[in-house]
């Protein structure tokens, strides 16, 4: 026993006398080496004799065969050259392979989007697979993720030297169409005959099928094809929006939402305020050009046909823009491309929903029903929740407006002060943020054009042809330019302080003191459709 242990003991000493210090001088810290001071390299033969030495400029990048304490052994035109240590530093091997462009991730690395200016981690590329990248920027490798350019750091990855990208993919029948993942999405091939993971996808992103094979859609990926299941990912309809209906706060967000999802390139949804009861007041951009302009309907509670207009708008506008077809002789993407359209498609939601379903929709019921008059039918209802009409708010002649009751009630009464309501001062502060050439504010009885507000003479002429084009278009009539008009509707603000044309258009013929049906619709909808790129165009 004891002559065993000791000739262990034996073994072990060796091991770490005679064996470990070769496997400690082999071991490389660095596979890659940069050079950072001017230098040279020392060039030997087969016998680690000095032949010559070599100038070496900066920058310049080794692969390491092998080091010492002091310095590197790197290979030079077949040759075996040393260069010392403290006039290098690590280096990647993007820095040695430059022109490789297939690369294996090391880790299971992000995608990233570019969006509103910042990277946004979107997807996975999975560890030990291969893919092509389209080019590089500064820190990371550019590759075509299906529908996106996406950013993968260069450090996670590896270059691959030789071989071809994995097929692993059927040839399918062609279908092209844009898709939206539903939940977290594997992207598959045939590896052996059994699928195989090779990326990974957050839900509610893009996607565009370029063929389908039995349960699946195919799909360009990093310079591979890939499968997704049918079942991981939503088809692109198109036509969000169904205007023929009663239309809810509700049903607004979620098809602003979809917009923004399925048309993300081009839209930004911004929440611009909150009413009195605390809904979220929605503004959404659909366009790409840097001029603006505004539109924006449902500032009185029964006129919510208005928000159906504006909601088709932006739905029809980003369709055409998509599929690059024209609305009534308008290129949608040209228009579009230099002019940006912001929408708030309901200015009042809590008048809106007190009308559409009642007192009880109110956070405050009991005073609501106080206001009416203890009537339980609030179609008639034109103020917000607590009794101020919106469109009486803005500092343009308040003190001046006609009619006022004198006490919050279901129409007329213009508030304490100018802006006394958070949604209009919403509506004011989210337009002095921005320099909008022109803004149109949608109401919805008599089939008439406002378009003045103490103008001057040469805006005056300006701000009539627009409305005559628009008259053209809908047929409304042009209320006249009376010397003292009533004021305290958005559009009077801002005619008569942002010295920028205003637009008022009453939709429907006049129904009285009730909501426009949704039988007239259609024909409303005929009269309006391109107004907003005739406005946009305009600028």
């Amino acid at each position: 026993m004891k002559k065993n242990y000791w000739k262990i003991v034996i073994l072990l000493f060796l091991w770490v006398v005679i064996f470990a210090p070769n496997t400690y001088a082999n071991k490389l810290t660095t596979e890659f080496i940069k050079v950072i001071k001017e230098t040279e390299l020392i060039i030997v033969d087969e016998n680690n004799v000095e032949i010559e030495r070599v100038p070496i400029a900066l920058g310049t990048v080794f692969q390491v065969i092998s080091e010492t304490e002091a310095d590197y052994s790197v290979s030079w035109n077949d040759q075996i050259g040393f260069i010392l240590k403290d006039v290098t530093e690590p280096a990647s091997s993007w820095d040695y392979y430059t022109n490789s462009t297939i690369f294996k991730p090391t880790v299971d690395t992000a995608v990233f989007k570019m969006e509103d200016g910042k990277l946004v981690k979107r997807a996975r590329l999975l560890k030990g697979e291969t893919f092509k990248r389209i080019g590089e920027e500064g820190l990371y490798h550019l590759v075509q993720f299906s529908s996106f350019k996406g950013y993968v750091l260069k450090d996670e990855t590896e270059p691959v030297i030789a071989g071809e990208l994995p097929n692993g993919i059927v040839e399918g029948s062609k279908f092209t169409n844009r898709m939206i993942s539903l939940n977290v999405t594997n992207f598959y091939y045939s590896n052996g005959g059994k699928l195989t993971p090779m990326a990974r996808m957050e839900k509610k992103i893009e996607v565009q099928a370029i063929e389908a094979y039995r349960d699946y859609f195919i799909v360009e990926l990093a310079g591979r094809r890939a499968y997704v299941k049918k079942s991981d990912v939503n088809r692109y309809v198109g036509d969000f929006v169904n205007p023929r209906h009663t239309y809810t706060y509700e049903q607004m967000i979620k098809d602003l939402k979809d917009i923004r999802l399925w048309y993300a390139d081009m839209t930004e949804i911004q929440i611009i305020g909150n009413s009195v009861d605390g809904r979220n007041l929605y503004a959404l951009k659909l366009g790409r050009g840097k001029e603006e302009i505004f539109i924006n309907g449902s500032h009185h509670a029964r006129e919510h046909l208005t928000t159906n207009v504006v909601m088709e708008m932006i739905d029809a506008y980003a369709y055409a823009y998509l599929r690059n077809q024209t609305l009534d002789g308008y290129n949608v993407r040209e228009i579009l491309d230099k002019t940006s359209i912001w929408f708030v498609p309901m200015v009042n939601p809590d008048g809106v929903t007190l009308v559409q379903k009642g007192y009880k929709s109110a956070k405050n019921p009991s005073y609501v029903l106080k206001l009416n008059g203890n009537s339980k039918d609030f179609s008639s209802w034109k103020a917000n929740i607590r009794g101020v009409d919106l469109n009486r708010q803005y500092p343009a002649d308040w003190e001046n407006i006609c009619c006022d009751p004198g006490k919050p009630g279901p129409q007329n009464y213009k508030g304490k002060r100018p802006l006394s309501e958070p949604e209009a001062k919403a509506l004011v502060d989210f337009t002095l943020k921005h320099q909008f050439k022109s803004a149109t504010a949608y109401h919805s009885s008599g089939e008439i054009l406002y378009w003045h507000f103490n103008q001057s003479y040469s805006n005056s002429i300006r701000d009539k042809a627009i409305a005559n084009k628009i008259k053209e278009k809908t047929g409304y009539a042009l209320v006249p330019a009376v010397r003292n008009p009533s004021g305290g509707g958005y559009t009077d603000w801002f005619i008569q302080e942002l010295k920028k044309p205003g637009f008022t258009p009453e939709i429907s013929k006049y129904v009285g003191p009730r909501p426009v049906p949704t039988s007239s619709f259609d024909s409303i909808w005929k009269k309006n459709y391109s107004i907003g790129l005739m406005l946009a165009k305009e600028t």
